[in-house]
């Protein structure tokens, strides 16, 4: 079993990926890194919920985040700066998938 990393910078509005994700992370560790527009999904509960149907864990660039001044609406996501995204895709997963 391949552990997943999914990357993407695409807004909720533009995001297509999830029946992507769920398909290919299905019995496999999985997580999603949320970049530039992407951490938009953090404000909204609903949306952001979404993600978490098809991956286990979410994270939200910290400086993206930050720079758009949004609300954390889903306490289950993990606000992570740049050293811990280089370790998620580096050591901690073995396939890296932009959506």
């Amino acid at each position: 079993m391949r552990s997943k990393l999914f990357i993407t910078m695409k807004s909720p509005h533009e995001f297509g990926g999830l029946d992507l994700m769920r398909s290919s992370a299905k019995g496999a560790k999985s997580a999603l890194v949320l970049f530039e527009d992407a951490v938009i999904f953090a404000a909204n509960a609903k949306m952001g919920k979404e993600l978490l149907t098809a991956v286990q864990d979410v994270y939200v660039m910290r400086d993206d985040w930050e720079a758009r001044g949004l609300p954390l609406a889903v306490p289950e996501f993990k606000i992570v700066d740049y050293p811990e995204v280089i370790d998620l895709i580096m050591e901690r997963y073995e396939q890296t998938i932009t959506v």
